[in-house]
């Protein structure tokens, strides 16, 4: 909060909230990333003391876990998600938590390490547990494919933010030193393929796969 001479003027009292704060911590990680995500960055932002926000949050951590619970219960979780066939609920989700994990730079990390879940990240759990159990997964099909679900999309999410395997393979294969014009007709005829396929198009294809698979393992 500045005021018209550039100084940053105190928030007033009793102005502050759990509200305004995770707000502002939102804010600051989607525009520089979570590291940038501080009590004293916070503090500076909203006009307020790093002790009035100690009456709020108690420290670095907790507010790392209602930023997470923020953006699960109202980034990830698109309207209208309980309704529809359980194959586009699963889609659905896939999609959000892929996009809200690129739009939070370091977002991914903190993801894939971190323990505890708020109640925004349990009820993203749950959508998908229901949704795998409406395709006719039994109770341990369901928590199998649950898991699978999970590192196909976070794994998705960190390739594509820290390189690619299959796309460094794919270079290493057309841009080889050794490789002459008719001694690899398959490759050939694959280039222009593999050089114009998109990671959205990888992305759709590997959640056609495993809908496939699901719907396989309900049918036996």
């Amino acid at each position: 909060m500045s005021t018209s001479s550039g100084r940053t003027s105190r928030r007033a009292w009793g102005t502050l909230s759990r509200a305004r704060i995770v707000d502002a911590a939102l804010r600051i990680a989607r525009d520089e990333g979570m590291r940038a995500l501080t009590i004293r960055r916070l503090a500076s932002d909203l006009g307020a003391s790093r002790m009035a926000l100690y009456r709020h949050v108690a420290d670095k951590d907790e507010l790392v876990a209602l930023v997470l619970d923020a953006i699960a219960e109202h980034e990830v979780v698109p309207p209208g998600i309980g309704e529809g066939p359980w194959d586009r609920r699963l889609r659905l989700l896939a999609a959000t938590i892929r996009r809200e994990l690129a739009a939070f730079p370091g977002l991914a990390e903190i993801v894939t390490t971190r323990t505890h879940h708020g109640p925004g990240a349990l009820r993203t759990v749950e959508l998908i547990l229901e949704a795998l159990a409406e395709a006719g997964l039994d109770d341990r099909q369901t928590a199998r494919y649950y898991l699978v679900f999970l590192d196909l999309v976070l794994g998705r999410v960190q390739r594509e933010l820290h390189g690619d395997v299959a796309g460094i393979h794919r270079d290493a294969s057309l841009d080889a030193t050794d490789r002459q014009p008719g001694d690899h007709p398959r490759l050939d005829a694959a280039e222009p393929h593999l050089r114009a396929i998109t990671a959205d198009e990888i992305f759709d294809t590997e959640l056609d796969m495993l809908v496939h698979a699901i719907a396989h393992a309900a049918h036996r």
